[in-house]
């Protein structure tokens, strides 16, 4: 007689099956637990109610359920707002949904089942019709999972309500909604409740754009690896002569597609960008404002307070001071020098150094005029020597701003980078005089004065001047 080997799957059934075993008891035992739970945290709201009953006032009993939900949040180290809000939920399951409640107490379903039969058939009005609705819908949440349970008890649930899909719809339409949620690391979640046609319709759009980028974004990506491939080809025929150029145009190639494949963002990343990109930028056509230019004119407003150090990408700058966005908190400092840079105007708020208590809160930003005005003064930075466009410069308060400088022309030069961190970093200082020079000092006590391109390209001819008033004799 032979003998047939085990096969490992078979082995590994066998040991998997009392495992399984062990699961399904347990979580048998979780569910009766969570019903026992449910039944005492009724018994609590019931206390409450009795010791409100016996108060006989309306504000008395809101204030004994907090004070029942407060002991009880209190032994459990948990929130007292949570725990009142389990027990309206526990009483309202075992009052509406007895049914259901017996089947989480003999473990045939889960929590998870109870609370999606509770949350789809919440708004039936009639008891005998809730009835009918848990017999309806308790033999295939005993055989699915929560998941699939979902959308066939909210179907069920339509057979028992006394308003319509239509009608309530346009209940629901009318307290549409937005709201932002703030998360942790300079982000926040944006939700928007409406139409779900309409929203459903959103993302989809989305995610059609979103799809055209990401392919756009990978062809690039082929195309550049097929540019390194030919780089590569190039160089290794190239003759001594021409090796070096063949180096730096391979180089040139590699940096190119690493840097596409750096920025290659997640398609769900790309939806979000699309979707803040149009909401900020795009013009509500189907809607009308008091606005004269239109609502697509109104730009956002955001309130950000940035360390002076920061904003100049110092090195020597705290990177835990935080930078923070009113009515939210932190953000990273590029997100903040990206505001800076393109905001037309900014606040800066001077706080005590100590406690912290609001100085004073004044315009930081220049204005357009101003900044049209300062960029044909100076042309370029005004360090001396120096021929950096005023495009590739910052706009500099002579007198620190934090020093009590203001934002007027006469207190505002352009300096490229080099020569801005020159100048709050070491010895170097500066003064501005009334006509616009720029009188430095250096570390040695040499003085050297940058005069404006303006006084020297505006200047007027001597011959053509006019002549000057005469006083009035008298």
């Amino acid at each position: 007689m032979f003998e047939t080997a085990t096969s490992p799957a078979d082995v590994a059934a066998a040991r998997l099956a009392p495992v399984t075993a062990e699961l399904v008891e347990i979580r048998r035992m979780k569910a009766a637990l969570d019903a026992r739970e449910a039944r005492a945290l009724a018994s609590a709201g019931q206390i409450a109610d009795e010791w409100a009953a016996a108060e006989e006032t309306r504000s008395d009993a809101e204030l004994a359920r907090r004070s029942v939900a407060a002991e009880l949040a209190a032994a459990l180290r948990v929130s007292d707002r949570t725990v009142q809000r389990q027990v309206g939920d526990a009483e309202r399951m075992l009052q509406a949904f007895p049914a259901t409640v017996a089947s989480l107490s003999a473990g045939r379903i889960s929590l998870a089942h109870a609370r999606v039969i509770v949350e789809a058939g919440d708004r039936i009005q009639h008891p005998e019709l809730i009835a009918d609705y848990e017999d309806s819908v308790l033999p295939y949440a005993e055989a699915e999972s929560a998941s699939r349970l979902r959308p066939v008890a909210k179907r069920r649930a339509e057979w028992y309500l006394d308003e319509t899909i239509r009608e309530r719809h346009a209940h629901a339409a009318a307290i549409r909604s937005v709201r932002v949620d703030d998360l942790d690391d300079g982000m926040a979640e944006l939700h928007v409740t409406g139409s779900a046609v309409l929203l459903h319709g959103v993302h989809d759009r989305l995610t059609q754009m979103a799809r055209d980028v990401a392919d756009a974004e990978t062809q690039a990506i082929r195309e550049a690896r097929e540019q390194v491939k030919l780089q590569a080809r190039k160089l290794r025929d190239a003759t001594a002569p021409e090796a070096t150029t063949a180096e730096e145009d391979l180089d040139r190639a590699r940096l190119h597609l690493d840097d596409l494949l750096a920025n290659r963002r997640p398609l769900d990343a790309v939806r979000v960008d699309i979707l803040t990109d149009m909401l900020l930028t795009a013009a509500p056509d189907a809607h009308t404002g008091t606005s004269d230019a239109g609502l697509g004119s109104i730009q956002a407003t955001v309130q950000v307070t940035v360390p002076v150090l920061a904003l100049l990408g110092s090195p020597v700058d705290d990177p835990f001071d935080p930078i923070t966005l009113t009515g939210h908190g932190p953000i990273d400092p590029d997100t903040a020098r990206d505001l800076a840079r393109t905001a037309p105007g900014w606040d800066r708020i001077l706080t005590h150094p100590i406690s912290g208590a609001v100085l004073g809160v004044d315009r930081y930003q220049p204005t357009k005029e101003m900044r049209r005005t300062l960029e044909v003064r100076d042309r370029h930075c005004r360090f001396p020597g120096c021929r950096q466009s005023v495009s590739r410069c910052d706009l500099d308060h002579t007198i620190d701003w934090q020093f009590g400088g203001t934002t007027v022309v006469s207190n505002l030069g352009h300096l490229c980078r080099r020569h801005h961190t020159l100048k709050h970093h070491t010895p170097w200082a500066v003064v501005q005089k009334p006509d616009g020079s720029l009188e430095w000092t250096s570390p040695g006590g040499r003085v050297y004065t940058d005069r404006p391109s303006s006084s020297v390209h505006f200047a007027t001819d001597a011959e053509f001047d006019p002549e000057p008033a005469v006083p009035a004799p008298f």
